[in-house]
C-alpha cells in the first residue's frame, strides 16, 4: 500500500515535456461540476477558452508564465463561478479541474508533466478533490478480479481538508477496473469504474470528484495531456426513516436492493447503497405510491415514510453530508417526522435557534454551530415552549454532520439524534 502525499508544488509541477511555448505555459479546463453544463476559462480576466461541456476536458491554451489569475464562468456569462491565482511554469502543461463542493464551484490545478515511463510499461496516480467522502481505499485490478481476493489497496487516501495527490505507480499497459471503497471496508463501495485503459508509456490520473451527497464519489480517467473518460456515480445511499403511527412496520427497496426488510415505527435506519432509480415502499405489506420518487446518482437520501398507515406518504429528503470547512464547527438539521397535530418544530443548540417552524414531512437546511463536548440540544413546537426533546450534555465532535429526528405521534414524540457523517 502506498500512502498519499500532500498536494505539493513538486508533484503538481513535475519535470517533463509540456505543450507550452518557450515563454508560456499551457492550461486546459476540466468541467467536473455537477450542475454547470458548460464553462469558460479566463486567464488574467481575458478569455482563454470557451464552451467546455460538463464531463469533458477543454483544449490546451497558451497562457503566460508566473503568477496567473485563473477563473471559470458559466459559458457566455460575465459572473465568476470561481477563481484562483497560481504560479505557472513555462513549457509546462496543466489542467484546471472545476468541481462542485457543498454547493460552490472549487478549482484545483493538476500538473500534466510526468516523465514518460520506460517502453513496455505505464503509470498512474490519484488526484482527489472528493474531500467530503473521508478516508478512501483505491484498487486497480484486472476487470474480473473479485475484490475480496485482493490483499491490500493500491492507495489509501486519509481524510483531508485539502486536495491531495499520490505518487505514481508503474503498471503493465492494458485495461483495468477501478474501485473506490471506504478505508478498511471493501463492502463500502463508493465508485466502480469497470473498464479503464492505459497504453504503452502513457501516464494516467484517476480524478476523484464530489457527488451531490458527499459520501459517494465520481471518477475520471485522464490520460496525460490526452483524453478524459468520466464515470458518474449511478448509485445512491438511502436510509429508511419509518415514522408511521401505531408502530406499523415499513419495508423499502430500490433496484432489487433491500433498504429495510421491515422496520417498526419509529426507526431511523442506516444508509444502504442502491441503484439510483425508483424506490418501492410497503406499509404492513401494502405498496405505497412512490411513482414521483426518483433517486439522483451520487445522492444521500433520507426516505421518510410517515402518517397514518392508511394514508401515509413517502418523501425523499436529500441529505447534505458535506462536513463543515471549519473543523471546529458542526452541521445540524432538524427532520420533522411527527404524525397527528401539524406541529412546526424549532431546534435550538446551546440556546441558539438552528431551525425554525419545520413542518411535518420536511427537514431544515443544515446549520453551522460550534462543536461542544457538552452541547445542549432542545426541540420545541411553534405553539408551545415545552421541550419535546432535551439533552443538556451531548458530546458533539467538530467536523461532524448531524440530524435531529423527531418521530412518532405528536402527543408522544420520540427524538433521535444521529451523526450522519
Amino acid at each position: 500500500m502506498i500512502g498519499i502525499a500532500a498536494l505539493t508544488a513538486a508533484l503538481l509541477q513535475a519535470c517533463g515535456g509540456g505543450s507550452g511555448s518557450s515563454s508560456n505555459a499551457s492550461v486546459r479546463v476540466i468541467n467536473a461540476t455537477n450542475s454547470h453544463a458548460s464553462i469558460d476559462l479566463l486567464a488574467n480576466l481575458s478569455s482563454a477558452s470557451t464552451g467546455t461541456a460538463r464531463d469533458t476536458a477543454g483544449a490546451f491554451v497558451s497562457v503566460g508564465e508566473g503568477s496567473i489569475a485563473l477563473q471559470v464562468n458559466d459559458s457566455g456569462a460575465g459572473t465568476s463561478l470561481s477563481a484562483t491565482t497560481t504560479t505557472l511554469t513555462k513549457d509546462q502543461a496543466y489542467s484546471l479541474v472545476a468541481y462542485d463542493y457543498d454547493g460552490a464551484v472549487k478549482l484545483a490545478l493538476l500538473g500534466e508533466n510526468a516523465t514518460a515511463p520506460a517502453s513496455g510499461s505505464a503509470q498512474w496516480r490519484v488526484f482527489n478533490t472528493a474531500l467530503g467522502a473521508g478516508s478512501l481505499d483505491i484498487y486497480l485490478t484486472d476487470t474480473a478480479t473479485d475484490l475480496a481476493t485482493v490483499s491490500s489497496p493500491n492507495f489509501t487516501l486519509n481524510s483531508s481538508t485539502t486536495v491531495t495527490a499520490s505518487s505514481l505507480i508503474t503498471v503493465t499497459p492494458g485495461t483495468y477496473r477501478v474501485r473506490v471503497t471506504g478505508t478498511g471496508n471493501r463492502s463500502d463501495l463508493r465508485l466502480d469504474m469497470p473498464s479503464v485503459t492505459i497504453g504503452n508509456q502513457q501516464s494516467a490520473v484517476l480524478l476523484l470528484t464530489p457527488t451531490v451527497g458527499a459520501n459517494l464519489v465520481n471518477g475520471g480517467w485522464l490520460l496525460q495531456q490526452g483524453t478524459l473518460s468520466v464515470a458518474r456515480n449511478d448509485n445512491a445511499r438511502v436510509r429508511l426513516i419509518s415514522a408511521v403511527s401505531g408502530a406499523t412496520p415499513v419495508a423499502a427497496s430500490a433496484g432489487g436492493v433491500v433498504i429495510s426488510a421491515g422496520s417498526a415505527s419509529p426507526t431511523v435506519g442506516d444508509y444502504v447503497t442502491v441503484p439510483a432509480n425508483g424506490v418501492t415502499v410497503k406499509i404492513a405489506g401494502v405498496t405505497v405510491d412512490t411513482a414521483s420518487l426518483v433517486l439522483a446518482g451520487g445522492s444521500d437520501v433520507s426516505l421518510l415514510v410517515h402518517g397514518d398507515p392508511a394514508t401515509a406518504t413517502a418523501t425523499a429528503i436529500v441529505d447534505n453530508n458535506f462536513p463543515s470547512a471549519v473543523p471546529s464547527n458542526v452541521k445540524i438539521r432538524l427532520l420533522n417526522g411527527l404524525t397527528g397535530a401539524p406541529l412546526g418544530l424549532i431546534l435550538n443548540a446551546d440556546f441558539a435557534v438552528l431551525a425554525n417552524n419545520v413542518a411535518p414531512g420536511q427537514a431544515s437546511q443544515p446549520a453551522l454551530t460550534a462543536a461542544n463536548t457538552a452541547m445542549r440540544v432542545e426541540v420545541t413546537s411553534s405553539v408551545s415552549q415545552q421541550s419535546l426533546y432535551l439533552q443538556s450534555a451531548l458530546n458533539i465532535a467538530g467536523g461532524g454532520v448531524y440530524t435531529m429526528f423527531m418521530l412518532g405521534d405528536s402527543a408522544a414524540p420520540v427524538g433521535v439524534f444521529r451523526k450522519d457523517h
